[in-house]
């Protein structure tokens, strides 16, 4: 009797049903895709703070098409919040394994540089957010400068080496 209880309290707990493990996302579209998708119409969103005092009224249109309809549905400072929490969280997405550019290179997720650009916009995105959050539009101009300094760095290396089908884009410079 001694025996079996000693077995029983010495066996191993019952397994437990482990969580599946997730299969990890694959990448919809190329990095041309997401910079045309959310990079290009989010950072011009917050250039435009630079002209354009998003605190004031804008006249609504509606009737037309979905994208008149809800391209301005949301307005003012939202507009700027939005556009700098997309930008600051899509750095994720050019940084997932496995995406193209549009010549069909990988693009170069492991280079040091490449990731330091990263961090850059992300470090941008967060400055305008911050300055969005208390509607402070002369802070949201400043911060455009990291912003617009984010996307050079990278296009300097990465972007301007050609039409955007050519070998020499998304590739490593050369020494």
């Amino acid at each position: 009797m001694v025996t079996a209880i000693a077995a029983s309290q010495s066996a191993a707990p019952p397994a437990r049903n482990a969580a599946p493990v997730a299969a990890k996302p694959r990448p919809a579209g190329s990095l041309a895709q997401i910079m045309r998708g959310i990079f290009f119409p989010n950072s011009n969103l917050i250039f435009d703070v630079q002209h354009a005092d998003p605190g004031t009224p804008r006249k609504g249109e509606t009737g037309g098409s979905a994208t008149q309809n809800y391209g301005n549905a949301y307005t003012g400072w939202e507009i700027v919040e939005s556009a700098a929490v997309a930008l600051t969280d899509s750095v994720d997405l050019i940084l997932m394994p496995e995406r193209s550019c549009q010549n069909g290179k990988p693009v170069p997720v492991r280079r040091a540089d490449y990731q330091k650009f990263a961090r850059e916009m992300r470090a941008a995105g967060l400055k305008v957010l911050a300055a969005a959050r208390i509607r402070d539009r002369e802070k949201v101009s400043d911060a455009t400068n990291d912003l617009a300094d984010a996307c050079a760095n990278c296009h300097d290396v990465y972007r301007n080496a050609g039409p955007a089908d050519s070998p020499l884009r998304c590739a490593p410079p050369a020494k």
